[in-house]
């Protein structure tokens, strides 16, 4: 389900259990203002949830997926992906980035999973140009150590 801008604050507690250190400040500064959240709510509480935007036209951004710690291994991030690589298809957008951390084998690998497959600033440049490749990873906010990965959509 959708979340409107007023209703993001019970995501909280999720995002707490899910980041720490600067992806915790930054996730927590960008829910109330990130175009689309969509969570997944098992007995009616959200149990995960996905921050979604469109960089450019044609381009979307997985921002963050979270997942709390009592539901992890049991399909939402993937259910949650799946939802969001479908509206962006249906909104009509025909590519998709995400970052994750480095080290963070899971993530890349459920990304891996939906058709991701790393990428850099240089693809992107060639594919987009360097002044279209340069804002798009400045709307990301991919920072050092972060692996970016890309997916066509069909």
């Amino acid at each position: 389900m959708d979340v409107p801008r007023g209703g993001r604050a019970p995501l909280d507690p999720i995002l707490e259990e899910s980041f720490d250190g600067w992806y915790l400040r930054h996730s927590k500064r960008v829910l109330p203002e990130v175009e689309t959240v969509r969570a997944a709510k098992l007995s009616g509480e959200p149990v995960g949830f996905i921050m979604l935007k469109t960089l450019d036209p044609g381009i979307g951004y997985v921002y963050y997926i979270a997942v709390s710690k009592a539901n992890r291994r049991q399909g939402v991030a993937r259910l949650l992906l799946r939802d969001s690589l479908e509206r962006f298809k249906v909104a009509g957008l025909t590519e998709a980035f995400a970052s994750v951390e480095g080290d963070n084998e899971p993530s890349e690998r459920l990304f891996s999973a939906e058709g991701f497959t790393r990428t850099n600033l240089v693809e992107v440049s060639r594919e987009h140009g360097a002044l279209r490749a340069l804002n798009l990873y400045r709307l990301m906010v991919v920072v050092p150590g972060e692996i970016l990965l890309h997916r066509t959509l069909k």
